[in-house]
């Protein structure tokens, strides 16, 4: 999330999970900025770092939906990615300084998908030298370009899925096209210089798209540049108004209306992050005392239209959408089932607020 400019008057209305197609040659906070800015919107941040020569899917938090951030940062990743075998580069990827070449023509497809296959599971990871990581309070990559010495840490991974769907042979390398559904901070770049360890022959991530994070997925996403188009698009129209005397001022709720429709699929709502739990429209009055951290008794819950239909049991997470129906006010957790209803006082706490989403 980036720091706001000063008289930059921004969207605190418009809220949701952007589902971007991220172009390469970008870092993640560079999409998350320039999104914040054509959108007009107060906080953007993103679900899951891609690094810049990577493309895909980043899911972008809008305004209240950045409370979410560390849902969505917990959970499970796939790529489509090529291993280019062969070729080992410092960065282990196709940005880097090439290191050492060996000829890999001589292997064989069955030894390839043997070794492939072996990464399957629960994996101990060396995290790259070029990395975000810390030893120290220093990230790795600060050591590596300033060519200092450091033991490289270790982390716990897990290969759910690593999926040969192609191999490509050149003249002295092989690229290995594969599906990798691995857990979160699993570095994929370091899963095929270990590939290319374990052939004898060296290796390095040739290209990287992520597909899907979580239960969110490519179906529906919109590239960064229809975005930018678009915000310079009704940019120029307003800079028009303005030259012929009629200048337009900025309304957060005309904004929200404005790119709703354009963003369409690619905008969606808080509770598709979370797994798709149940949402419970609230009142105004409801609305500020829940974001002072005030509960839900019974009767509140009572009060509102259609929330019989809204089934719980302890434990269960819900969450309450705003009147106006652009967005949502709270994550909540349910401290009883609704079924139990009858059984309690109209002033028994019935719904906790876990986050509160501004």
């Amino acid at each position: 999330m980036g720091r706001r400019r000063r008289g930059f008057r921004s969207d605190d209305i418009l809220q949701g999970v952007l589902l971007v197609d991220k172009p390469s040659g970008m870092t993640s906070h560079d999409v998350c900025q320039k999104v914040r800015y054509t959108l007009r919107v107060g906080k953007v941040g993103h679900g899951g770092t891609l690094d810049p020569f990577a493309t895909g899917l980043l899911p972008l938090m809008i305004n209240g939906a950045t409370r979410l951030m560390p849902y969505m940062q917990t959970q499970d990743k796939i790529y489509e990615a090529v291993v280019r075998l062969g070729v080992s580069t410092d960065t282990l990827d196709v940005e880097g300084e090439v290191l050492a070449t060996v000829d890999a023509s001589h292997l064989e497809e069955a030894r390839i998908r043997d070794v492939v296959a072996s990464f399957l599971g629960k994996q101990t990871q060396t995290i790259p030298k070029y990395s975000a990581a810390r030893v120290d309070g220093k990230h790795l990559y600060e050591y590596a370009r300033a060519g200092e010495e450091v033991e490289l840490p270790t982390k716990e991974v897990e290969f759910f899925a690593v999926d040969i769907s192609g191999i490509e042979r050149g003249e002295t390398t092989i690229d290995v096209t594969m599906t990798v559904h691995c857990s979160v901070g699993t570095y994929v770049r370091a899963l095929a210089q270990d590939i290319g360890d374990k052939l004898e022959v060296g290796g390095h991530l040739h290209s990287l798209r992520r597909t899907a994070a979580g239960n969110l997925s490519m179906q529906g996403a919109i590239t960064l540049d229809a975005i930018l188009d678009q915000g310079k698009e009704w940019r120029d129209a307003r800079t028009a108004q303005a030259e012929a005397g009629e200048p337009v001022r900025f309304e957060a709720e005309r904004n929200a209306n404005t790119w709703r429709p354009f963003l369409g699929d690619a905008l969606r709502p808080v509770e598709e992050l979370l797994g798709g739990v149940p949402v419970l429209p609230v009142t105004e009055p409801m609305v500020t005392a829940v974001q002072g951290g005030s509960p839900l008794r019974k009767r509140d819950v009572e009060s509102l239209p259609g929330s019989d239909e809204v089934r719980f049991v302890p434990g269960d997470r819900l969450v309450l959408r705003h009147p106006d129906g652009m967005r949502s006010v709270a994550l909540v957790r349910a401290t009883v089932a609704r079924d139990a209803f009858g059984r309690l006082p109209a002033d028994a706490i019935v719904l906790q607020v876990e986050r509160v989403l501004r």
